[in-house]
């Protein structure tokens, strides 16, 4: 069967949401966009996307670096045969990434990290995650297909990445939060026999705009994605009670909320005087 489409501009992978947003600490006209979605590797659409547009407007510009917050590493490295089929995606065309992200990276949501930067679409990589035995947790280099090298940096302990992060010379990230990082005990991961969570204070004052790490990311914030995967987190209400936290420590009114009769969306941070 022969797959037509409209205009390619507005494609994305099924079942994603994108909300424009202002940018949370620079003037107009440096708006970002949050998207949201249920399986991971959707993340590698939108990294690419947003990478392309800052490339531009500033063309010598290196991609932003990726901070990401999930219960798994999802670090697999693509093999001789995803790195013929990754040379080969035409990356300007929101069709052929789309369709690449959902058919040709992992149905268990691990590759989409490295793939990234395989075409240089992000910049170094740290993960705080759960995921890992002992030898796991060691720093690695990875060089793409133009050569550039990219760190990867994974850590256990959340201090440790705020006390790395704000001693770096950063100045681009994409924001990564997988749902998932906020269950305990953890059934699919091997960890105990049922979910148990984090407490909600404890996430509100991980994420908190207070927080110094999340000060200095959203001051350098290029995209925000969100990855829902209800399947990791007990359930689709548990995954939304989540997301709840999050929607309401970050905007207002709530995401995707439109003026009445109107399709703009207006919702903003919290913390912003707009």
């Amino acid at each position: 069967m022969e797959l037509h489409f409209h205009n390619d501009e507005y494609i994305t992978p099924p079942g994603t949401l994108t909300q424009n947003l202002s940018h949370p600490f620079l003037e107009a006209g440096n708006g970002i966009e949050l998207s949201l979605f249920y399986d991971h590797r959707y993340a590698f659409f939108f990294w690419n996307k947003w990478t392309r547009r800052i490339l531009t407007k500033e063309p010598k510009s290196n991609p932003p670096c990726l901070v990401s917050v999930d219960w798994h590493q999802d670090l697999a490295w693509p093999t001789k045969g995803q790195k013929k089929w990754l040379d080969v995606l035409d990356i300007s065309s929101n069709k052929d990434v789309s369709l690449y992200a959902w058919a040709n990276l992992s149905h268990i949501n691990d590759e989409q990290i490295v793939a990234a930067a395989y075409l240089n679409l992000i910049g170094n990589i740290y993960v705080h995650c759960r995921q890992g035995s002992d030898h796991r947790w060691e720093d690695q280099s990875y060089i793409d297909k133009y050569g550039n090298e990219h760190i990867i940096k994974r850590f256990k302990d959340y201090d440790e990445l705020e006390n790395y992060l704000l001693k770096s010379s950063e100045s681009k990230v994409y924001f990564d939060i997988d749902l998932d990082y906020f269950t305990i005990n953890n059934p699919l991961n091997a960890v105990g026999k049922n979910f148990s969570y984090m407490p909600k204070k404890e996430i509100i004052e991980m994420l908190k705009i207070e927080r110094p790490l999340i000060s200095w990311i959203f001051q350098r914030l290029q995209g925000f994605t969100i990855a829902i995967e209800p399947e990791h987190t007990g359930g689709l209400l548990k995954a939304n009670k989540i997301l709840e936290i999050i929607d309401r420590l970050y905007f207002k009114p709530s995401l995707f909320s439109n003026y009445a009769w109107q399709w703009e969306k207006h919702t903003n941070w919290k913390h912003s005087k707009g």
